[in-house]
């Protein structure tokens, strides 16, 4: 994906572990999907892959299904499972 920065990705917990980062900027194309997004994260962090499965996802602010759209100018978080007792 060619262009500007123009999705800010939050990452949270292992996922921020993993990447070395607690937010990357990643470049989308209008009406992208979550899934679209993801891989785009992956090509340049690929140690988040395993964590596909597990990781609930929010677009700006608002839980979101992995199939959801995003735009340029979205705030998207990647959440690692909560643990707690």
């Amino acid at each position: 994906m060619s262009g500007g920065k123009n999705v800010k990705v939050l990452l949270f917990g292992a996922a921020a572990d993993l990447a070395g980062k607690r937010e990357i900027g990643v470049s989308v194309a209008a009406d992208s999907s979550l899934d679209e997004l993801w891989e785009a994260v992956v090509v340049e962090y690929p140690r988040l892959s395993p964590m596909r499965q597990t990781l609930a996802f929010a677009v700006n602010g608002e839980y979101a299904e992995k199939g959801a759209k995003v735009s340029p100018g979205d705030e998207v978080a990647f959440l690692p499972p909560v643990s707690g007792g």
